[in-house]
């Protein structure tokens, strides 16, 4: 048996969306989960991208949690860093208010994070709402 990785996602990969099949079809779902609101997500159009925030100030995303294979989770941070993400290890995950999981997640760097508009609290979801 190989190693596994918790890995949360947010957009594309998600069911239904454009990159799920080609990577996560075939990996374990474990559920809907929820970001603490240390992040803001912005709706880039065909995908969102992921900005930490000091902590307590951002968003609470709602995202899907998969136990990835190593093979799957390395090539997967491969297109995500090539892309400018990168991967933040063991974050904290709710479902119903109490922490429940740990997961990786890919997020853009910080000091590319320009808008300066107010930052919408809540839960958001990429696809499922107006986020900003």
């Amino acid at each position: 048996m190989g190693n596994y990785k918790n890995l949360f996602v947010y957009g594309t990969l998600k069911e239904g969306g454009s990159l799920h099949k080609s990577w996560l079809k075939d990996q374990t779902f474990m559920g809907t989960y929820y970001t603490e609101p240390n992040y803001f997500l912005f709706d880039y159009g065909p995908f969102p991208i992921v900005f930490p925030v000091p902590k307590g100030t951002g968003q609470i995303i709602e995202g899907e949690i998969y136990e990835v294979n190593e093979s799957n989770f390395s090539s997967i941070k491969t297109m995500e860093e090539g892309a400018g993400y990168e991967v933040k290890q063991d974050i904290f995950l709710s479902k119903g208010g109490a922490i429940h999981r740990m997961a990786s997640i890919f997020s853009y760097p910080p000091k590319y994070l320009k808008y300066e508009g107010k930052i919408k609290k809540g839960v958001v979801s990429w696809g499922a709402r107006q986020i900003l």
